[in-house]
């Protein structure tokens, strides 16, 4: 498969809608991204591997379909990703390799209709349902106050019982720090006021699939 073109996430406007995983927040990398097919052979699939402490999640972006309105929603889902990790430039003839390591925050959810049952009280396919930059602030909307989503990151406990991944100050995510005791101060230091502003999607070409 070769000429499939670079995804510009710049031209597109990022929007959000399996494996199993435990839902709920989780701090991500990305650790691999791969192109293939539907199980019909006629549709070309985008796959981004999503790892947390608590396991490791697929995602399929339906990039090359014949429902034109399947290829819309995963751009927008795709731009989302590359916004909340900071790359916007995916050469797909590299099988969208420049979004390995990238890291932001997901929301887990279940796949519509595979949430957990009297038949089946475990539940089904779970999705990352939205993704978040390492600041907990959703791509595409600047940031007016401290994300909802960093102050109040939740996750189950990863393997081994390990600590919870929490929001730390100035961005990003980090095992929780031990309280410390500070030294009797001579006189108040008013605190000064912290914050931020990020700067404020791309053709990708026809594929050869399901063509004759």
């Amino acid at each position: 498969m070769n000429n499939l073109g670079v995804f510009d996430a710049t031209t597109v406007q990022p929007s959000q809608g399996g494996g199993k995983h435990p839902i709920g927040m989780f701090p991500f990398t990305i650790t691999n991204t791969d192109i293939g097919s539907t199980k019909d052979g006629k549709n070309g699939l985008f796959s981004v591997e999503f790892t947390s402490p608590a396991g490791v999640i697929i995602n399929n972006y339906n990039l090359w379909h014949s429902n034109p309105q399947a290829v819309e929603i995963a751009r927008k889902e795709l731009s989302a990703v590359c916004h909340a990790v900071g790359i916007f430039k995916v050469n797909m003839d590299n099988k969208g390799r420049e979004l390995v390591g990238g890291k932001g925050a997901m929301k887990v959810n279940w796949q519509k209709g595979q949430e957990p049952s009297a038949e089946k009280p475990e539940g089904g396919y779970v999705e990352v349902e939205k993704v978040f930059d390492a600041n907990g602030n959703e791509p595409g909307k600047v940031p007016t106050q401290a994300s909802p989503q960093a102050q109040n990151f939740q996750q189950q406990s990863p393997p081994n019982n390990a600590a919870p991944m929490q929001a730390q100050p100035g961005g990003g995510w980090g095992a929780p720090a031990a309280p410390q005791q500070q030294a009797p101060q001579p006189q108040q230091v008013q605190p000064q006021p912290q914050g931020w502003a990020p700067q404020g999607g791309g053709v990708t070409p026809a594929a050869p699939w399901g063509q004759r």
